[in-house]
């Protein structure tokens, strides 16, 4: 007799098939039972454990022993013309049926439960889709509030943002996840809102917060997903680990909410919200404490701690070379150093020469090493601008925002694309449809203010910024941006009624007195204005450029703000030029080598606006 012949015989097969289905069977009820009892996890583990154990156990007793009419016997005890294995067999498979069955109808019990659950959960969330926040009841949003800071060391501060912020991303990287831009979640940062009224704020029908505490080499993370609609948790967890497990800690509460939300994970969605972009602690640890250090810059409005994030983000390539993500923080300080127009400028010495050098090689770099395909038209669309090819840049961050449309990136990179080729239209179509479909976010109101420059659309200017400054009115960089939209939308006391807050807010003298200057030129108070752009050129500085471009272009002095240009234009030094294509009132034309090195990208036929407010229109 063969070995698979003999184990049917002795009913080993039969044994095995009802014991499976049996300990599936008890595992499925163990976890119903241990769920609704609060049972920790480790209990439903030690029953699975167990029952694994159990099964070849169970085999060898079917081998190795036969049930006899007088009881249990050894297999080789028993006379086989008087073996009762056939009687046996046919009761095993009436075992296994009845098995099946049952272990048939608690999967359709099951199946049917959970229907019924995330339908009921989902019902509330229709009300919030009335509202704006969602397109459909299939659509999953979430925004993922800055995780409290429980150590005793302040410093761990940036570590709990950082760390806030990287779960962000890895959710923002789901399919079918909406999840709110990290600007506006970190406006609730120390707010004692209930969650339901930060949800609603925010448009979203679900709420991530946690804590951080740590110690030396341990932390402590406790994470609690709240539904918005009745404040029930939907999914929380504490993590107990040391620093060794931070980077798979981050990936596992990503992958749990994404889970709890059941949202459609397919497997490279799986890979890209896994790949945390390093395998080492201590660069990882660097990188969240340099995102960290951005976020408090961004509070603060100090330029100067974006020193204090660059220092980390360094750390982090030295103990990692091939860390990505770090770098293009690099790229991007470094850049924002050659940008005349924007507040962080000249806060190092660095030649312009070494500045351009250190941002071409970190923007390289995040380029080689990027794992996430994705990710990887952001850097390569950056590098296209800084060559100065335009319209690649533009097809590039068309590609990423058609990919990740709810991101920082993909909105704002393609806000830019569009205002530097001077297509004011497509800025335009871009705002409403945004406008109409996705959540009103900080970073998207700041974005758009920046962006609208077409009078026809005045009533649409008009509305955007009083929608802006309704819902984040204590932002003065954003009232600084709603001050000029309100102009250009011809509305001169909507402007007027922004100036004393920004007077009164902790923005740069000479911001406050472009506003100053912005106002008095629309009201055609022209010696006042007058005035004010004498103080500004008293007192200007190398860092003021941009400011100074301005004033000129708001008094009416088109000559003298053309001839800033010039020498940049003379010597090839086109990254100033090109850092104001994104004002819809800036000429390139008559700077003839900046237009040799671009021709061809549609800047000949570039439309240039004219500032509504100037004090000679």
């Amino acid at each position: 007799m063969s070995f698979f012949a003999e184990l049917k015989r002795r009913n080993v097969v039969r044994v095995g098939i009802a014991y499976v289905v049996i300990g599936w069977f008890l595992a499925q009820v163990a976890e119903f039972a241990f769920e609704n009892f609060g049972a920790p996890d480790w209990v439903l583990k030690s029953v699975v454990v167990l029952l694994l154990i159990g099964l070849p156990l169970a085999l060898f007793f079917a081998w190795a022993f036969e049930l006899t009419p007088e009881g249990v016997k050894r297999e080789k005890d028993v006379d086989r013309s008087k073996s009762i294995t056939r009687s046996t067999g046919h009761k095993l498979n009436f075992v296994i049926i009845g098995a099946l069955v049952l272990a048939l109808g608690y999967f359709i019990w099951e199946r049917q439960t959970g229907i019924e659950q995330i339908e009921s959960a989902e019902q509330p969330d229709l009300a919030i889709v009335d509202d704006g926040a969602t397109s459909g009841p299939d659509k999953r949003s979430i925004a993922v509030l800055p995780f409290i800071n429980m150590s005793s060391d302040p410093e761990q501060e940036w570590f709990a943002d950082g760390l806030t912020e990287e779960i962000l991303n890895s959710l923002a990287r789901t399919p079918d996840l909406l999840v709110t831009a990290r600007t506006t979640s970190f406006g609730y940062k120390g707010s004692t809102d209930p969650v339901p009224e930060i949800a609603a704020a925010l448009g979203v029908n679900h709420v991530l917060e946690g804590s951080v505490r740590r110690g030396g080499d341990k932390f402590r993370i406790t994470a609690q997903l709240i539904r918005a609609a009745d404040g029930f948790h939907l999914w929380s967890e504490t993590y107990d680990r040391s620093m060794q497990d931070i980077i798979a800690t981050q990936e596992e509460i990503a992958i749990q909410i994404a889970n709890a939300l059941e949202t459609a994970l397919d497997p490279e969605a799986l890979a890209n919200m896994m790949d945390a972009g390093t395998s080492s602690v201590e660069a990882y640890e660097a990188y969240l404490t340099g995102l960290g250090a951005l976020r408090a810059s961004d509070q603060s409005g100090d330029p100067y701690e974006t020193l204090n994030a660059m220092e980390s983000f360094n750390h982090a390539v030295d103990v990692d070379p091939k860390f990505a993500k770090a770098y293009a923080y690099i790229s991007l300080f470094w850049n924002l150093q050659l940008q005349s127009n924007q507040m962080t400028y000249g806060i190092t010495d660095e030649p312009l020469a070494v500045r351009k050098a250190r941002r071409d090689e970190a923007l390289e770099n995040a380029i080689r090493y990027e794992k996430d395909p994705i990710q990887k038209l952001v850097y390569r669309a950056d590098q296209a601008r800084d060559q100065r090819d335009f319209r690649r840049a533009l097809r590039l961050r068309q590609e990423h925002f058609d990919a990740r449309p709810t991101t920082d990136f993909g909105i704002g990179g393609l806000f830019i694309a569009y205002r530097e080729l001077g297509l004011h239209r497509e800025v335009t179509n871009l705002i409403k449809k945004i406008y109409a479909e996705n959540e009103f976010t900080e970073r998207f109101a700041y974005q758009g203010l920046q962006s609208i420059r077409t009078i026809e659309d005045a009533k649409l200017m008009r509305e955007f910024a009083q929608a802006a400054v309704q819902k984040y009115g204590e932002n003065a960089n954003l009232l600084y941006q709603a001050h000029r939209q309100f102009l250009w939308a011809g509305d001169i006391d909507g402007a007027s009624s922004l100036v004393p807050r920004i007077s009164n807010s902790d923005l740069l003298q000479v911001n406050r007195e472009i506003v100053a200057l912005r106002q008095a030129c629309a009201e055609k108070k022209i010696a006042d204005a007058k005035k004010i752009h004498a103080r500004i050129l008293e007192g200007k500085t190398a860092e003021d450029f941009s400011i100074l471009w301005l004033s000129y272009k708001i008094v009416g002095d088109d000559k003298s703000a053309t001839q800033m240009f010039v020498e940049h234009d003379e010597r090839k030094d086109f990254d100033r030029i090109s850092d104001y294509l994104s004002y819809g009132h800036f000429d390139p034309r008559p700077y003839p080598n900046f237009m040799a090195a671009v021709a061809g990208q549609g800047f000949e036929d570039r439309e240039i606006l004219e500032l509504p407010y100037r004090c000679n229109r």
